[in-house]
């Protein structure tokens, strides 16, 4: 396997992303943001609550990308998700929101604060899968509560190296 984003031999776009993977390379939004989102960091987006449009929307989306190759020993582990910010009071609960109609993963509760992905299927490439990992983040007492997505592209190679 070599690097395709590390030699330049990628054809990305100036205002897009190398993702390296076993077996080849993607390109992706430099800027994955999408209105009303606005970027806070180079994979960070947020919806402020004084936006209208950001009423029934998670107030937040990560971004992160992973490669796997091709049929990888099941269960195992893939990803882990977990709560950046603590506070006290509240219940955090975590749960696939999309990208698993196939039933190809399966989320674990780790802890109050953390869940992992989990791969239960053997997945043969080249083929992405975009799982929209969702937390849940309730304060009974304070009557608030919030969803932030963890937004993840999982590239599963052509090759099983």
């Amino acid at each position: 396997d070599i690097n395709e984003c590390e030699s330049n031999t990628h054809d990305c776009a100036e205002d897009a992303m190398c993702w390296n993977y076993y077996g080849g390379f993607r390109c992706y939004p430099a800027n994955p943001c999408l209105d009303p989102y606005v970027r806070m960091s180079d994979n960070r987006c947020v919806c402020h609550v004084t936006n209208p449009l950001c009423r029934d929307q998670p107030y937040s989306i990560v971004y992160k990308y992973m490669s796997i190759r091709s049929n990888r020993a099941v269960p195992s582990d893939v990803f882990q998700v977990q709560a950046t910010l603590i506070y006290s009071n509240t219940i955090n609960t975590f749960r696939i929101k999309s990208g698993n109609e196939n039933g190809d993963f399966y989320l674990r509760h780790t802890s109050g604060v953390s869940a992992m992905l989990v791969l239960i299927k053997p997945l043969t490439g080249p083929r992405e899968y975009i799982v929209d990992l969702e937390m849940v983040t309730v304060n009974s007492l304070m009557n608030y509560r919030s969803s932030s997505i963890l937004r993840l592209t999982i590239i599963v190679g052509p090759y099983p190296f």
